[in-house]
Parts: C-alpha cells; structure tokens; sequence
C-alpha cells in the first residue's frame, strides 16, 4: 500500500486499521436477538392489523385499484387520438401516429395468441 500511495508518511496506519475503521465499528454494532425478534413481530403485526384498520401505507398493495381496460376500449381510445393526430402535419405527430399503428398490431398479435382454436362443429350437439 505503500508503493501505490495509499499509506504515506504522515498518516501511518496499519492495514487493520485501514480496513477496520474505527468510526464504522462504532457504528455497526451487532443487533441482539431481542431486537431482530422485536422487528419481525411489528412487521407481521402490522400486515395483520392492515385491513382491519384500514389499510396501512407502509405495506405494499400491489392490486390495482380499478379493472384494467378491454382490448375494445383501447382500441376505441387509440382511434380517437388517431383521428386527432391524422389532421396534425408535424414529425411528432407522425411519430405518435407510427407508435400508436405498432401498438394496434401488437395488441392484435397478443389478443390472437390467447384465443383457442375451434371447429364449426363444437357449437353443434351430435345427434
């Protein structure tokens, strides 16, 4: 460490102390197990106790909060602003309206990849 500088003559330290300072080690104290246990049960308490009292902001709700919109609404939206933009002559509106093409075809290609395949006779009882 000497040779690259890092230990110089006016401020010695050996390599213990360098890696280990003394400030952090005050720092980083180990938690005691009475800790640790005291944390996990105002975690769990609070998740329980979430819905009962209305919810909490701290715990993560991942659930949407209104339904996702059709296939059919978007479209409707994407044709609205389509309508919008066709009338517009700039590059951004010629941009936004190749974005939006792409984004038509790709719902059609995801909305065809989930439909099963059937036969005329299906919809038939057999006699």
């Amino acid at each position: 460490l000497q040779a690259t500088g890092v230990l110089r003559p006016r401020n010695r330290m050996d390599i213990e102390a360098l890696l280990n300072l003394p400030e952090e080690l005050q720092i980083m104290e180990e938690p005691r197990d009475e800790e640790i246990g005291q944390a996990v049960l105002a975690v769990r308490n609070t998740q329980e106790e979430g819905p009962i009292n209305g919810g909490d902001d701290d715990v993560e709700d991942d659930s949407p909060l209104e339904p996702y919109p059709t296939h059919h609404k978007v479209f409707q939206s994407a044709s609205i602003i389509n309508r919008y933009i066709e009338h517009l002559d700039n590059l951004l509106a010629c941009k936004f309206e190749a974005i939006l093409a792409s984004f038509r075809h790709q719902i059609y290609s995801e909305e065809s990849r989930s439909m099963s395949s059937t036969h005329l006779t299906d919809y038939f009882t057999h006699i």
